[in-house]
């Protein structure tokens, strides 16, 4: 490829040579054995002579895109071509090149997913904020591990820029006098509390304008509290809500939109009716242990501004109901929540009708690895707090889940899951019938300028793509393209795959493009993950993601069909080739 384009025969490139270089490596093959099916002329027309005319395309759209464009016309047809088509020529007989077919296809409008959805915040925000998923990150303070590094405000801002709505701050009298957040018994560097406010006061309300919640772990003196309650009424000042807000309902939980712009805080305001059940109980807080005890005794300045999400331990539901308000708001380490899942899920799921829950990682994890958050959003659990300084499948599932609503951090539940105290809503029950089931068929066709496995390697990849769907359990699939040897450059799989799924607002697809390695652990070269109501049909390329989320110039190109199917029949997904698995 190069030698051709070098027709100096120097070794060395031109201006016009490496035009002619980066046209020829750009040049899709698979776009146009697509085009062939659309054009008047016979199949003898190269790739450098292949267009399509406005009939042509017309057609195209029309089979392809019947969610988006059923009605389109010639004139908007000509108009694409006008944006797409490269050569002017071409543009005035109304024709589109195998470049200007492809320009079409890597623009926005023809992207996997609708950007009403994944722009713009179409979402009704004005129930009560138990109704939502909220963007949860835990242990906010760290980049690494749980038991080194230190603790960075830098850390908080990577992730609220990141779309992140609830961060925690795990907080210790320091030695100077004033309050800092580190993580207790372990190797962390401390970093000053108000240091953190300070920094991150710029950028809380940046990628959305719906609350931020500070989830304070305390573990501090009184004279220290006060401090805290000092810091953060001067830093955030009227953003901080201190007081019932006016014209809401003091019943329930105002919503996101009566908080707009404002800053929320969690943490455990210890009342005398509660006392005494509390110092009989297993707590639930992350770090309320008998070696590091959160402070028992909250500053009453502090305390006040515990005004809408007040933690307390975890009961049964028939407990809750009796004892708790909606402004109670309760922790759960991962195994107590599988725990009480097991024990009574429909209990669990309709405590969220009313009230927040927040699932945090288990002790054990050290290595900052992550919990699966399906499980729990499958309960209807609004805070599912991850370890954001991991990149992990879990993680690349929350980065998915809250690409929706215009990213902005709160996902409205599925009516099956408000209505609970009504539909009696039980995840382990895959024989309900509360949604509007799918089967997607989905053709992996070809990937472009795939990365390799990290920055230092010069091996080139061996890809295949990992599909996988996750949801309710009986939505659960895993399906793996065959390798291709040596090719990140422009690998080509055209396979098929089919997955019905029941509850389609429950569920994610998830695309992991995998470097296949015979003696160690495949990588992982890029993903995409994404709600499955969010996707589209049609031809469509993905812009994947690397493993930190940060954009990159590799797509994956496939197609999508979507049918309903208004009958469902759970016999149906009994295929042997389908593996059913957790990540």
């Amino acid at each position: 490829m190069f030698n051709k384009a070098d027709q100096s025969k120097e070794g060395v490139l031109n201006s016009e040579e490496f035009i002619k270089f980066f046209h020829l490596l750009t040049r899709r093959k698979d776009l146009y054995e697509i085009m062939k099916k659309y054009t008047d002329h016979d199949y003898t027309q190269t790739m450098e002579t292949m267009y399509i005319n406005r009939d042509g395309l017309l057609s195209f759209l029309r089979v392809h895109y019947k969610q988006t464009m059923k009605s389109i016309n010639l004139e908007q047809v000509q108009q694409l071509i006008n944006e797409f088509e490269l050569n002017s020529e071409l543009r005035e007989k109304g024709l589109l090149s195998v470049d200007g077919f492809r320009n079409m296809l890597l623009s926005s409008n023809f992207d996997i997913i609708g950007s009403a959805r994944s722009h713009q915040v179409y979402q009704d925000m004005t129930r009560p904020l138990c109704d939502y998923y909220i963007n949860t990150s835990h242990n906010t303070y760290l980049f690494y591990s749980q038991i080194s590094g230190e603790s960075n405000p830098e850390a908080y801002n990577r992730v609220l820029l990141m779309g992140v709505r609830a961060v925690e701050l795990d907080c210790y009298d320091g030695d100077n006098g004033r309050p800092i957040v580190t993580h207790a018994h372990t190797l962390v560097k401390p970093c000053s509390f108000e240091s953190i406010i300070h920094s991150i006061e710029p950028n809380l309300f940046k990628t959305s304008p719906y609350p931020v919640i500070l989830n304070i772990e305390n573990h501090c003196s009184s004279e220290q509290q006060k401090q805290m309650a000092q810091i953060l009424k001067r830093i955030l000042g009227d953003r901080l809500v201190t007081k019932p807000l006016p014209n809401t309902d003091p019943s329930i939980l105002p919503s996101p939109e009566d908080l707009k712009y404002k800053v929320l805080i969690r943490s455990k305001k210890v009342s005398t009716s509660l006392q005494a059940k509390e110092e009989d109980d297993d707590d639930d807080d992350d770090n309320d242990t008998i070696l590091n005890p959160l402070s028992k005794d909250v500053q009453p300045e502090l305390a006040a501004l515990f005004v809408y999400l007040q933690n307390v331990p975890f009961r049964e539901y028939d407990y809750a109901k009796v004892h708790y308000s909606p402004f109670h708001s309760s922790s759960l380490a991962e195994n107590r929540f599988l725990k009480f899942a097991q024990s009574d899920p429909i209990g669990l799921v309709q405590q969220t009708t009313w009230r927040l829950l927040r699932l945090y990682p288990g002790g054990l994890r050290q290595d900052s690895s992550n919990p699966d958050p399906i499980v729990a959003w499958n309960f209807g659990v609004q805070m599912v707090a991850l370890n954001y300084q991991n990149e992990d499948d879990m993680i690349a599932l929350c980065y998915g889940k809250f690409l929706d609503n215009g990213g902005c951090g709160y996902i409205l539940k599925p009516n099956y899951l408000l209505d609970a105290q009504d539909t009696e809503f039980n995840p382990w029950d895959i024989e309900m019938n509360f949604d509007y089931p799918q089967t997607l068929t989905i053709t992996i066709i070809s990937g472009q300028f795939l990365p390799r496995s990290n920055l230092k390697s010069s091996d080139i990849p061996d890809p295949f793509v990992r599909l996988s769907t996750h949801g309710m359990h009986c939505d659960e699939y895993v399906r793996k393209t065959k390798v291709v040897n040596n090719n990140g450059f422009n690998p080509v799989w055209n396979e098929n795959f089919q997955f019905r799924i029941k509850f389609p607002q429950m569920c994610l697809i998830y695309f992991s493009i995998m470097d296949y390695d015979v003696l160690t652990n495949n990588d992982r070269l890029a993903y995409f993950c994404s709600p499955i109501t969010m996707i589209q049909e049609g031809y469509r390329h993905i812009h994947l993601r690397a493993n930190n989320n940060d954009q990159i110039h590799s797509t994956l190109f496939i197609h999508v069909n979507i049918q309903h199917d208004y009958t469902y029949n759970s016999d149906d997904n009994d295929d042997d080739d389908i593996i059913r698995t957790r990540l």
